[in-house]
């Protein structure tokens, strides 16, 4: 006859009164370095989120939001200035709400300018293949209005790094650099109900050896 008792509390409470299952942020890893770009993985040892936004400052002090679906343990933070420090703050968002935050700092790489990608593809090394690889292919893991999540695998050989080209809702090229030991990345600043074509190269000794491509529509 005790029973129904605890089952009738809380029909009496407030959904605000009784909180959601406790989410915990892990520790915040620098992954990669890159001049422009730094890699960032992190995990999630307690409870699930919607989604996270990773928000820092770029090299004119202009803060900067990165939204990431909740699925994600990584991304890599493109367009950033070389040798500069920067200040990375991850938040776990559920309902719309912050409910835990992580942070690091990661100074990029010096540029160097004596190796750019384009012209070392017709370097010599070119006529000495490396060994195979593959990658896998190219998915559509998250939409929001104004991002893109994507995932890939490399079935066969690591790469050194990859690209992500698309063009913008002007028409404008877009390259993302990405660091080889990714697998995801989400595409940032996209417009909402719009049609892109994601082309993602993997590279190696500077030079594209596979490519995969994939498309979709951004959410309204």
């Amino acid at each position: 006859s005790e029973e129904p008792q605890p089952e009738d509390t809380p029909t009496d409470l407030p959904t605000s009164e009784a909180p959601p299952a406790r989410a915990v942020l892990g520790e915040l890893r620098v992954s990669s370095i890159t001049p422009s770009s730094v890699g960032l993985q992190w995990s999630v040892p307690e409870g699930l989120f919607d989604s996270f936004t990773l928000q820092y400052r770029d090299a004119q002090g202009q803060p900067q939001a990165l939204p990431i679906d909740g699925e994600s343990r990584s991304v890599t933070v493109p367009g950033l200035s070389p040798s500069h420090r920067y200040h990375f703050h991850l938040y776990g968002l559920r309902g719309g709400k912050r409910i835990d935050h992580v942070s690091t700092q990661a100074m990029t790489a010096a540029a160097q300018p004596d190796e750019p990608v384009l012209p070392s593809e017709q370097s010599p090394t070119s006529e000495a293949p490396p060994a195979r690889a593959v990658l896998g292919e190219l998915r559509v893991s998250s939409v929001t209005p104004g991002s893109v999540g994507l995932q890939w695998s490399v079935p066969e050989g690591p790469f050194d790094s990859f690209m992500l080209q698309y063009r913008d809702a002007q028409g404008q090229p877009r390259a993302l650099p990405i660091d080889g030991g990714s697998r995801s990345v989400t595409v940032p600043g996209l417009s909402p109900s719009r049609r892109y074509r994601f082309h993602l190269y993997g590279l190696r000794g500077g030079k594209r050896i596979d490519h995969v491509s994939t498309e979709t529509i951004t959410g309204e």
